[in-house]
This record gives structure tokens, C-alpha cells and sequence, in this order.
């Protein structure tokens, strides 16, 4: 049976944490680098699932999710809806840790609980572009086969749907994969945003990948 996209639900979160773990070291497995693997799941994965307006599709293959995309209509609500409903309780649980001396503690987990605890807002450069953002990741049994533009294509349409007309994405510079696959289906670097924000519009979309 031939893997299926469908929308991303809370019972996937098991399975949203362990893609993001698996290709948050610029596209590769970043399992080595933590002592506390939930983190990158809690900041790029999983609040799409639970905030308010958000939206998420996965992909599904024979009862295992081996991929998603993520993201929300409005970054501004998003970013205050973590505010008063995501961030305090991980904040409360991880921000002590940075105090502690355990050396079990990484440079990574370190980096991701800073994180936590200062998220940055997106800036009013990529607000301009566009109210909406998304993420991407497919695990590496899924690369390479038409899955990614496939959950693009879904994501775009369901943006569509809901009358936003662009969107942005913010990727690790050093993953020159990803860039390059946001290029073949149009995105492009964002003029003064931060160095890995690229963006498209619906339009371009339809006129250039579909």
C-alpha cells in the first residue's frame, strides 16, 4: 500500500518528535548530540499540533508517520499562543538545567533550552512577506522520492484554502540539500530577512512547481 498524506493529529506526536530528532543536524540524525532528545520536537514539532492556528499534514505509510509539514496561518497568534500555553511549563522544567552541573548536559541541549527560553519572534521583514510559516521533514527512507513536493503541494493548497496567499520557511544554512530542493520548487532567498528564511507565494507556486 502506497503511502498517504493526511492531517497531522496529537496522536502523531510520539512520531513528529522522532522525525524532528532524526533530521534536526542540518538534515541529519541529531540523536549524538543530545542527552535530552525530546527538545527538538518541543520547539519545531509539536506545538503545531497542539496552538492555535496551526496546521499540519503527515505522511503515513502503512500506519507509520515518516514525514510532515507543519506550520501556522498567523506566526503572530502562534508565537502568543506558545507564549501563554507552551513555553512556561518547558520553561519551568528545562531552564534550571542551564544552573545545573551535570555533564550529561550537551552543547546541543544547551543551545535548545536557550532556546526555550528566549524563542525569537519572527521579524517584521518576514511578517511583510507573509503572515504564514512552515517546516518540513521526511526521514531518510522517504528522501528522495517525490514525498517532499508532494507535502509541499499539500501544504500550499491547504494555505490556499484558507486565503493566505504566501509563505516563508526557515531552514539550517548548512543544509545545502534543503535550499536546493526549496529552489527547484521556487522558493527563494527573503530580501532582509536572516540568512535560511526562504519564501513563495501561492502564485508563484502554481506558476512554477505545479
Amino acid at each position: 500500500m502506497a503511502p498517504i498524506i493526511r492531517p497531522a493529529t496529537k496522536a502523531d506526536q510520539s512520531a513528529l518528535s522522532n522525525i524532528c530528532l532524526l533530521t534536526a543536524n542540518a538534515g541529519t540524525s541529531s540523536e549524538h548530540l543530545h542527552s535530552h532528545p525530546a527538545l527538538p520536537g518541543l520547539i519545531y514539532a509539536l506545538p503545531y499540533v497542539n496552538l492555535e492556528s496551526t496546521w499540519g499534514f503527515v505522511l503515513d505509510d502503512d500506519g507509520e508517520v515518516v514525514g510532515y509539514t507543519l506550520g501556522a496561518f498567523d506566526t503572530r497568534k502562534f508565537e502568543e499562543s506558545a507564549e501563554l500555553d507552551w513555553w512556561p511549563s518547558l520553561k519551568a522544567h528545562y531552564g534550571p538545567l542551564l544552573h545545573d552541573s551535570d555533564p550529561a548536559l550537551t552543547a546541543a541541549d544547551k543551545t535548545y533550552i536557550n532556546t526555550i527560553m528566549n524563542f525569537p519572534r519572527a521579524s517584521d521583514v518576514m511578517l511583510a512577506f507573509a503572515p504564514a510559516h512552515l517546516h518540513i521533514d521526511i526521514l531518510p527512507s522517504h528522501q528522495h522520492q517525490g514525498w517532499g513536493r508532494k507535502l509541499i503541494a499539500r501544504a500550499m493548497e491547504n494555505l490556499k484554502e484558507n486565503g493566505i496567499k504566501s509563505v516563508w520557511l526557515g531552514m539550517d544554512p548548512k543544509n545545502t540539500a534543503a535550499a536546493a530542493f526549496y529552489r527547484r520548487l521556487g522558493f527563494r532567498e527573503l530580501d532582509g530577512a536572516q540568512e535560511g528564511i526562504m519564501a513563495i507565494t501561492v502564485q508563484e507556486w502554481e506558476e512554477y512547481a505545479v
